[in-house]
Order: structure tokens, then C-alpha cells, then sequence
């Protein structure tokens, strides 16, 4: 199992070390972070068919892992593309399990989560792979996780008047909350084959809303960086891009620290 690419920082060396993962369709990750310098210290991020097979998931943390005393703390972001919501005035397990068996396709080795957004006052409920959080569970029992809907709605001021849409780019994937003055207008994740199938499906969803592109904010993290195809063709339409910062240092700029923003900016989440 090789990295698609890896970052280490020039000194190793660390008080208090959290690791951070990532799981989403076709890619894992890991970040160590410093928790007293808010320094990142090293990482990688691999590409995977599925989290189907017990052998990938060992030798991915086996990866993760080598060479590093055991983390401190351990947080998880699942960048899950299937995801049902209930208001919190009305959610019950069972019926947001329902809910979710009726939206999607029946999938005996996916674990459903539930994880509350008490500031928006709503439950999420997302597949995860059964086998893969039974041994996240194991090795790491106090891990901390999060969906990727949280980390965004984390950056969302709520001082927009035109609308603020958020988007996490994976491989073939975006993972998109829209907002406006306040109130969560859309949340969900999109899978993609080329760029255009992308901006159309952007380009749909801000005028179903009347969010003129040309006011709409709208910020970018993930795989993907000012030079690339996917940036250049949201920036014909959109006239107000920028990519979320990361809340870590990294020591250089290669690979761009907004690959790792799910993985860094976890590190300052709450709920």
C-alpha cells in the first residue's frame, strides 16, 4: 500500500500527539498533529477500491501508526456519501434507521452512525463500513468522530447575504453544505466523472435556491489547489472562491495544506 502523496514535517519531534484520520469512498488519510504547537507532523493520504476487505484496514493502520507512540487522542472524519437527517424534536433511532433504509439501497455491511448537530438542531445519520468502525472501535476506544457536514457547518459564520456554499473535494466526490443568513438551505454529497459534471451540478443546485453565482461565497478544501481544472472552471462562474485555511501549520506548501483540512481542522471541532 503506497501514498498517492505524504507530507513530514523537518522536526519530529512532539509533546502531546493526536492523530487524525479520514475515511471517505476511495481514500484514507492520516495527519499526526502536535496538540501543544498546533503543528502538523506527518501524514498521508492513500487511494482504496473499497473498505470492504479487513486486510486493507490493518495495513492502513498499520501505516499510520509505525514508528509513533500510541496517539494521545484520536479523531475520525467520515466523509460518508450516504446520509439521511431527522430534527432533533422528532428523532428516534429506529425511525432515522427507517429513513435511512428507504433512501438508500439495502447494504448489510455498512454500520449506520448518528451524530448529533445541536446547534442546527438536527440528527445525521451516515453509512459507515461495518468491518471498518468495528476496528477503529477496537484499537482506538476513546476516538472522537465527526462527518464532514460538521466540519464545514464548523466554518460557517452566518454573517453571509448572498449564501456561503462549503465544498469538501474528494476523488469523484464533493461533499457540499449551502447556507444563507443563518439557515442550512442544502447538505449532502455528489458523485462526479469530469469537472463539468461538477460545475453543472453546482451550477443546479445554487439556482434552485436563487443564489446568483456571481454573490454566492463559496469555499473550497480537499484535493484541490488553484492551478487545477476543477478550480479554474467553478472560477467562470463563481466569482467569490477561496479555499478554507487550515487551522495547523505545515512546514512547506507542498502538498497544499488544504489537502489535509478535513484531518487538521478536526483538531479544533466541536460539537
Amino acid at each position: 500500500m503506497n501514498p498517492f502523496f505524504s507530507y513530514e514535517a523537518a522536526d519530529q519531534t512532539a509533546g502531546k500527539l493526536t492523530l487524525s484520520l479520514l475515511f471517505s469512498q476511495q481514500v484514507a488519510a492520516y495527519l499526526w498533529i502536535d496538540s501543544v504547537t498546533q503543528k502538523a507532523n506527518k501524514g498521508a493520504f492513500f487511494q482504496l477500491d473499497n473498505w470492504d476487505s479487513e486486510t486493507y484496514i490493518d495495513q492502513f493502520l498499520d501505516i499510520s501508526l509505525r514508528d509513533v507512540e500510541t496517539p494521545q487522542t484520536v479523531q475520525v472524519c467520515f466523509d460518508a456519501p450516504q446520509q439521511s437527517m431527522m430534527p432533533i424534536a422528532l428523532y428516534d433511532r429506529i425511525k432515522l434507521d427507517a429513513l435511512h433504509k428507504a433512501a438508500f439501497p439495502f447494504n448489510p455491511s455498512t454500520f449506520l452512525v448518528h451524530e448529533s448537530f445541536s446547534s442546527w438542531q438536527f440528527y445525521l445519520g451516515y453509512a459507515v463500513p461495518t468491518t471498518l468502525f468495528r476496528k477503529l472501535e477496537n484499537r482506538f476506544p476513546a476516538m472522537k468522530y465527526r462527518h464532514t457536514i460538521k466540519l464545514l457547518l464548523n466554518n460557517y459564520a452566518g454573517t453571509d447575504v448572498a449564501g456561503a456554499l462549503y465544498i469538501q473535494v474528494g476523488i469523484s466526490q464533493l461533499t457540499l453544505v449551502l447556507c444563507r443568513s443563518g439557515r442550512l438551505l442544502f447538505s449532502g454529497s455528489f458523485a462526479y466523472q469530469t469537472e463539468m459534471d461538477a460545475l453543472f451540478y453546482l451550477l443546479r443546485l445554487a439556482d434552485s435556491h436563487d443564489l446568483p453565482t456571481e454573490g454566492l461565497e463559496v469555499y473550497l478544501s480537499g484535493l484541490i489547489d488553484p492551478s487545477s481544472r476543477l478550480f479554474l472552471e467553478l472560477s467562470n462562474y463563481f466569482l467569490n472562491l477561496s479555499i478554507i485555511p487550515s487551522s495547523i501549520q505545515f512546514d512547506s506548501d507542498l502538498p497544499s495544506a488544504n489537502y489535509f483540512t478535513l484531518l487538521s481542522n478536526n483538531s479544533l471541532c466541536v460539537s
